[in-house]
């Protein structure tokens, strides 16, 4: 009998460790943080932001809003990709201006949050992509200024920056620079996105470079040229994504690869 029951045991011990190793040499999905708005009291993200990252292969996680920069920054090790997601105005005094009478609503606390998430980022060099505010955040964060208001900063008016139409629904222009990643990523020097914004990249950040406009000349995407894996688009790629449009899914198919680029590199 007790011959039997150590046989049991080992059959169970040698099991689990067959299951162990099999999943240690699985290879995992990277993780990609999502940044979350701060409504009332408590962190959130579209679902729009985290079926993108499930659906082209990663693993999306929450970053909580909070200013404690030992957190955030144990947060960010464990990461292989980030995506900023969509909100509030920045405070213009991130980029030393007054704000002006057309500025819409802030929140201090975000905007600490955020900036410390890009910035711990890109330190460790985990590959990064802004979306809308984010990319404003990534410009205000590494020296650029925005328009607080386009309507009331800019004087071509001829594109509504901030449509009526749900964010599924695609209503402008954007042209790409032929060279540009955006341009790679997509296979397009041409798109046609949603738009949900009235503020907006005005001087580019050292080491970006703008890469696609909208026809009124509004900066509708940007990167690093300076090897640093970051990027950023004014429109919603995650909305057109869920949506079903290919296109737009290549941006998170692209971070995606960037990811397990980095991951492997860890």
């Amino acid at each position: 009998m007790k011959e039997l029951l150590l046989s049991i045991v080992l059959l169970i011990l040698l099991s689990f460790t067959g299951c162990q190793s099999g999943s240690s040499s699985h290879k995992q999905r990277p993780l990609i943080g999502l940044s979350c708005s701060h409504p009332s009291d408590y962190s959130s993200a579209r679902t729009t932001y985290t079926e993108s990252v499930i659906q082209t292969g990663g693993t999306p996680m929450l970053i909580p809003v909070t200013t404690d920069s030992i957190v955030l920054a144990d947060i960010i090790s464990r990461l292989d990709g980030i995506i900023l997601i969509g909100g509030a105005d920045i405070h213009p005094s991130y980029y030393n201006e007054e704000p002006i009478e057309q500025l819409g609503e802030v929140d201090s606390l975000r905007d600490v949050y955020d900036i410390s998430l890009i910035r711990l980022a890109a330190q460790r060099g985990v590959p990064m992509l802004g979306i809308c505010r984010g990319e404003q955040l990534i410009n205000v964060a590494f020296g650029g200024t925005l328009y607080q208001d386009i309507p009331a900063q800019h004087p071509d008016t001829t594109v509504r920056h901030n449509q009526e139409e749900p964010s599924s629904v695609p209503t402008h222009a954007v042209n790409l620079l032929p060279d540009s990643e955006m341009a790679r990523i997509t296979g397009e020097t041409q798109l046609f996105t949603n738009t949900h914004h009235h503020q907006a990249v005005k001087q580019v950040a050292p080491g970006f470079r703008i890469t696609a406009w909208a026809t009124d000349s509004i900066p509708e995407a940007i990167e690093n040229i300076e090897g640093k894996p970051i990027w950023g688009v004014q429109f919603h790629p995650e909305a057109l994504t869920i949506a079903g449009d290919s296109i737009s899914a290549r941006f998170f198919y692209f971070l995606i690869d960037k990811a397990i680029t980095f991951q492997k590199s860890k």
